[in-house]
């Protein structure tokens, strides 16, 4: 799991489905990042050439990946979302449902926040709205 926000906000269904347009390009230019920082070849490269020249061109974009990648993760977490996968996009809306804490669930490719599931569960357990 990848870190929250310092000061949970809570979002209620349409807050979390109006946020959506700012989150969708945030989260695929971290999934982008993500998917370079944890490129094998990559990876091998940099460790090939590290010795010599840091890693070269290689190691260059991994940091760029990196720094990247982090920048966008902080800019959602700002917003008081929780990044579950990166790489899937998938990323939880802290809310209320019926009076309880629930987890408003969505992820890149769907229309809309159309998912919950409660805290103490994760996507495997999300329900419909």
């Amino acid at each position: 799991m990848l870190p929250m926000a310092d000061t949970e906000r809570s979002f209620s269904l349409d807050e979390a489905n109006a946020l959506l347009p700012t989150l969708i390009p945030l989260l695929e230019s971290l999934r982008m990042g993500w998917r370079t920082a944890r490129d094998p070849g990559r990876a091998a490269t940099v460790r090939r050439h590290a010795g010599s020249n840091g890693g070269g061109t290689a190691g260059s974009e991994l940091l760029r990946a990196a720094a990247s990648g982090h920048g966008h993760l902080q800019a959602v977490t700002d917003l008081g979302v929780v990044v579950r996968d990166p790489e899937r996009g998938l990323i939880d809306f802290p809310g209320h449902r019926e009076d309880r804490p629930i987890f408003w669930c969505w992820q890149l490719g769907e229309p809309a926040v159309a998912w919950w599931h409660a805290r103490d569960r994760g996507f495997s357990d999300r329900q419909p709205i």
